[in-house]
């Protein structure tokens, strides 16, 4: 971990010169227990595609969801700098961890924002503690990143909704106990609180995926689904805006993923091309491998930036969304062409199972889709360019 540690470092000293010390005794803390306790288990994780629960245990244990959330919850208030950064450290060991946590962390802020007193003082504590773990229910079959086309609804019914309809593709589905899921309502697009255990509450099967296997992704089903009517989040018919403000948030924490799988495939090529010989020498030694290893650092280092600059906007409490999606558009795709890279770097071996270095390329590939694709985030990052300078 100490490169990334030591890069790291450097931009919380340049953004907290007061405070940065302190930052980085959280990340060495965390980067201790993921070289320890989840980086091994990583590549089992991959090929038996099980749910990674000891290492999310652990990192709830750690402490790992409460770094940016607020000490009345148990949190400890940090800079959301220090939870990607985190983040990257996590996705590093282990992507399928990284990515149930982050979902887990997307729902929380997502009630820390719009919640009610009664919805945070009931739930917000425990899923900060890591006691529940959370999963956001917005993608259905027929609507990705056309959201608003979503057809499961919610229909009250006295004191109560009664939500029908599927979610698709939903990470944690089938182990979390609390879903944050958006149906439609005659007032539009709304959020609700559905806990594990509720009636009409069902899942498909596990879906089989070519990366981030360990982490759960299912068919969610509502039949007759009947939740009380204080579980509805915020205002009827917000819940489009709610969700939006809740992606941006999440395209960092998935840009911080991304550079995370990057940086976990470079360390490792970097490593092979000082043992692997070619002609005589160590590959390394070559000046193609070295050019490949400067773009690779430095589209990772650049990513690093973009993300941490984000992150820096969303505390400042400034609009954020166009950061926000160039983060996860650079660093997404900065990973899947280092992970690539990390192949070609390994030959044969890169494209077999013993080395495991492929298991970083899949990984990536996800970064690329979820939470927006790229092309989407391009629409997003012209569309606020063509408003700003229209103003």
């Amino acid at each position: 971990m100490s490169i990334l540690i030591d890069e790291q470092k450097r931009i919380l000293e340049m953004l907290y010169p007061s405070s940065h010390q302190e930052y980085e005794t959280v990340l060495e803390v965390i980067a201790a227990f993921i070289e320890k306790e989840v980086h091994p288990r990583a590549d089992e994780t991959d090929r038996s595609a099980v749910f990674p629960r000891r290492s999310v245990e652990g990192l709830f244990e750690l402490g790992f969801t409460r770094i940016s959330f607020p000490k009345k919850y148990g949190g400890l208030e940090l800079p959301s700098v220090v939870c990607v950064a985190a983040m990257e450290l996590v996705a590093k060991g282990c992507a399928s961890t990284a990515l149930s946590t982050s979902i887990h962390g997307t729902v929380c802020e997502g009630l820390l924002i719009f919640g009610s007193h009664e919805q945070r003082e009931e739930h917000l504590g425990k899923l900060i503690a890591g006691e529940e773990l959370a999963s956001f229910a917005l993608t259905e079959a027929h609507s990705g990143s056309d959201a608003k086309s979503m057809r499961t609804k919610a229909e009250p019914k006295g004191d109560s909704f009664v939500l029908n309809g599927s979610k698709m593709f939903i990470t944690n589905a089938g182990e979390a106990d609390l879903y944050f899921v958006f149906a439609r309502t005659d007032k539009g697009p709304s959020a609700f609180l559905v806990p594990k255990d509720v009636d009409g509450l069902k899942f498909g099967k596990e879906l089989s995926k070519i990366g981030m296997r360990g982490s759960p992704l299912r068919e969610v089903i509502f039949e007759d689904c009947i939740v009380p009517a204080g579980n509805l989040v915020g205002e009827e018919g917000k819940g489009f805006d709610y969700a939006k403000r809740m992606l941006h948030g999440g395209r960092i924490t998935v840009a911080a993923i991304a550079l995370g799988i990057a940086q976990g495939a470079f360390e490792q090529s970097l490593k092979y091309s000082k043992e692997r010989e070619a002609f005589g020498q160590p590959i390394a030694g070559f000046q193609m491998t070295q050019m490949k290893m400067a773009d690779t650092a430095t589209s990772i280092n650049a990513g690093r930036l973009l993300t941490s600059y984000a992150a820096y906007l969303k505390d400042s409490g400034v609009d954020f969304e166009s950061a926000a999606a160039q983060a996860k558009l650079f660093s997404s795709e900065t990973a899947l062409k280092a992970c690539d890279e990390a192949i070609q770097i390994h030959g044969g071996y890169g494209y077999t199972d013993g080395l495991g270095v492929h298991r970083h390329w899949r990984d990536a590939k996800l970064t690329t889709i979820g939470e927006g694709t790229s092309e989407i985030l391009r629409v997003i990052i012209a569309k606020n360019l063509l408003e700003s300078s229209s103003s």
